[in-house]
């Protein structure tokens, strides 16, 4: 009878976390998608992808919102979801492939749900654009630009903290090097919904 019953306890400690809840959507890279989860447990994201050796084509679009429903843009808005998936998170934009270059880039898949895998495990809590032509990543606020590392306008990048007026932000290359620094509230805008 203990036998039985010692099975039956192990047996529910293997199950349990099964219904412990679904898995949380967590801020990083996901392929082409960069995905930030806010404080206040929205996301926002930047997807972009290129195709092409030469001449290229490319996707781009921004996300933001609840991530059961979000907004897409680029030129128009499209709504979309993005929920987690057991290896990365799942992004699906039924109208995805009419955003400006994307017909001919962005798989089918995004109009019922495109899986992306987790390529990088970030701790942004936020994106923003570079609005300013170069921004220096500075050690710290008060610090002098000498020769530090900088982005340029319209480079997209995680934030880690926004502090008196300064971003810490993260940026990542092409060949998947970060460079971490601060730049000024004039340097850049926060990702806003057109005409909301």
């Amino acid at each position: 009878m203990m036998r039985f019953l010692a099975m039956g306890v192990l047996s529910l400690c293997a199950v349990a976390p099964a219904f412990a809840g679904s898995p949380a959507l967590h801020s990083g890279k996901y392929e082409g998608l960069m995905l930030a989860v806010t404080p206040q447990r929205q996301v926002e994201g930047y997807y972009s992808q290129t195709m092409g050796e030469g001449v290229t084509r490319g996707c781009t679009f921004y996300l933001q919102g609840k991530p059961a429903a979000l907004t897409t843009w680029q030129d128009e808005t499209y709504p979309g979801s993005v929920a987690p998936s057991s290896d990365g998170v799942t992004l699906t934009v039924e109208q995805g492939r009419q955003h400006p270059g994307c017909l001919n880039v962005l798989m089918p898949e995004i109009a019922t749900g495109l899986d992306l895998t987790q390529t990088a495990s970030k701790q942004w809590i936020g994106l923003v654009k570079v609005s300013a032509d170069k921004a220096y990543l500075l050690k710290n606020p008060s610090a002098k630009a000498g020769k530090r590392p900088y982005i340029v306008k319209n480079d997209v990048v995680g934030v880690l903290a926004f502090k008196d007026g300064w971003a810490q932000v993260e940026f990542i290359n092409a060949e998947d090097r970060s460079f971490t620094g601060w730049i000024s509230q004039d340097q850049y805008g926060r990702l806003v919904v057109p005409g909301s």
